[in-house]
């Protein structure tokens, strides 16, 4: 596998992974856009109003006739968050050329729909289309609103939003529905242009050969776009747990509890600790040999299911888990029982099966295209080049020690409970 870096101009960053095994290409282009709730909506509808048509492509039956005729290409994207920041992605997934049965210039297409659907979209005038923005505007509040009927993702929501309160840059990856409802097409068209002026931007490619294509791309949409201020994800400041943890109820038409018990992480994503944290993840809840899986679930049965949510870009982690209303307090109890322990340390035998397992998740991504580019676009966010290479190497030197410590830069800060009052689910 190779990997090259370019810059194309300042505040545009390219990334090219090629290795022979791989039969599809991906690539993908993000744009690092702003913080707070405005940008979250508006990151959202811009991934999917410029998913849905372009000046070239006026209609979603036209582009995808054209994604079809080459050999079914995929064309998706995304709103992200990392940190504080809201990034649209967008990407292309396709065939490689040398698969191609009737001489189609596969990727040469791709790109000109990936440049064509990002640079010239379909407007009336000098805004979105209304029809294609009202659309998306009801499918993002499908979305948002969709996110109750999953028991735990709304309880982790609800978690994470008490936890983020105090950050007034803060806001849910969707947004929220008033201001989706709230937004106008003008308003979309300002954030576009903005982001297409000012946004930092990260170009990502993936296949099994490197003819010059990409490299041609990225500097033809660095001429388009113009050189901007250079940026990374923004970060929240480390704030310390209160000595008293904070308790949240709130009722749920639900048959089972949902509890959250929302810690403080003292971590940065430039800190030297990411093995340490992957290793801490991975004995702690990762696996079914982890520490809250055996003893909350399986010894004890406190529980129906019992993980954790890090999210270490925003220094919070949420340990979570299904339980019934009786087993709750003793649920919360063994739960802050197993974090305290790991803080002690963990054996020699967890530490080497925590390492095997991530080694072969490492084997897997450096399989897939689409996973080694996730891999290279989440670090290149914060600035980081490590290859799954050196990740790996890294693993091989972290201690109980290491562990121990990363473990304690979690502490509890609040208790979050979605309280079931439903006898019967329906």
């Amino acid at each position: 596998m190779k990997i090259n870096k370019k810059k194309i101009k300042e505040g545009i960053d390219l990334t090219v992974i090629t290795d022979p095994k791989f039969k599809t290409d991906v690539v993908s282009v993000s744009f690092l856009t702003g913080e707070g709730t405005e940008a979250a909506v508006c990151s959202s509808l811009t991934a999917g109003v410029l998913s849905r048509s372009s000046a070239r492509y006026p209609s979603l039956l036209e582009l995808n006739r054209t994604l079809d005729l080459l050999y079914d290409a995929q064309l998706t994207t995304d709103a992200a968050r990392r940190g504080l920041t809201h990034i649209p992605v967008f990407t292309i997934r396709s065939l490689n050329n040398r698969y191609s049965l009737d001489k189609t210039d596969i990727r040469g297409g791709c790109l000109d729909v990936l440049y064509n659907i990002i640079t010239d979209p379909a407007t009336n005038g000098d805004n979105f289309r209304s029809k294609i923005l009202n659309s998306e505007k009801v499918q993002l509040t499908e979305a948002i609103n969709a996110i109750r009927n999953n028991r735990s993702g709304y309880a982790l929501r609800r978690c994470t939003g008490e936890l983020m309160k105090d950050e007034e840059r803060f806001a849910p990856r969707l947004g929220d529905v008033e201001t989706v409802a709230q937004t106008r097409k003008g308003e979309l068209n300002r954030f576009y242009k903005n982001m297409m002026k000012n946004a930092p931007v990260r170009i990502i490619s993936s296949s099994a050969d490197d003819d010059g294509r990409i490299n041609e791309f990225a500097e033809k949409l660095g001429e388009t776009l113009g050189g901007r201020k250079d940026g990374s994800v923004s970060e929240p400041e480390f704030r310390a747990a209160q000595k008293k943890p904070e308790r949240v109820v709130e009722e749920f038409p639900v048959s089972q509890d949902v509890l959250c018990l929302g810690c403080t992480y003292d971590c940065s994503a430039g800190d030297g600790n990411s093995a340490a944290r992957a290793l801490f993840h991975e004995i702690f809840f990762q696996n079914p040999t982890s520490r809250l899986f055996v003893n909350v679930r399986e010894k004890l049965s406190l529980c129906y299911y019992c993980s954790a949510a890090p999210m270490s870009d925003l220094k919070k982690m949420i340990i979570y888990a299904g339980v019934d209303g009786k087993n709750a307090e003793k649920a919360e109890d063994e739960i802050r029982k197993q974090l305290e322990l790991i803080k002690k340390g963990v054996t020699e035998e967890e530490l080497q099966r925590g390492r095997q397992a991530i080694k072969n998740d490492l084997l897997s991504i450096c399989d897939s295209p689409s996973r080694i580019a996730g891999w290279y676009a989440s670090r290149e966010l914060y600035g980081s080049d490590e290859t799954p290479a050196e990740f790996e190497a890294k693993l091989g030197l972290i201690t109980p020690d290491d562990i121990a410590r990363v473990a304690s830069s979690v502490d509890l800060s609040l208790v979050y409970t979605l309280k079931g009052t439903a006898e019967n689910e329906a």
